[in-house]
């Protein structure tokens, strides 16, 4: 399955990073349709960027609604800027701590 990508997408389609995106997160084991990808050319916060051959990617991870920015274009390497965000726990489904049965007054748990 191909991950979503809203925006100007094409910019980031011809130089194969959509495809480097979709390889990093089966490498990292995380599911495509979790992930959207919003990709915009232009000026961006004051950057001083060649913005005729530069953009920005925003990945959006749909599950906890997490999203980043990243720049693309030459000299630039915004997959693996997404890899290390992985690798520091963003973009991670939280964990599901299962509820504990409630201690009775002698610390005894109670059976179901």
């Amino acid at each position: 399955m191909t991950v979503q990508c809203e925006g100007d997408s094409r910019v980031m389609e011809q130089v194969g990073e959509k495809q480097d995106f979709e390889a990093e997160l089966s490498r990292l084991h995380l599911r495509h349709e979790d992930f959207v990808l919003h990709v915009r050319r232009g000026r961006l916060g004051g950057l001083n960027k060649d913005w005729q051959s530069h953009y920005a990617v925003r990945v959006t991870h749909v599950m906890t609604g997490y999203r980043g920015i990243y720049l693309g274009g030459p000299g630039e390497d915004w997959v693996a800027a997404f890899a290390g965000d992985v690798a520091q726990g963003k973009y991670r489904s939280p964990q599901i701590i299962p509820l504990r049965t409630p201690l009775r007054h002698g610390g005894e748990r109670r059976q179901r």
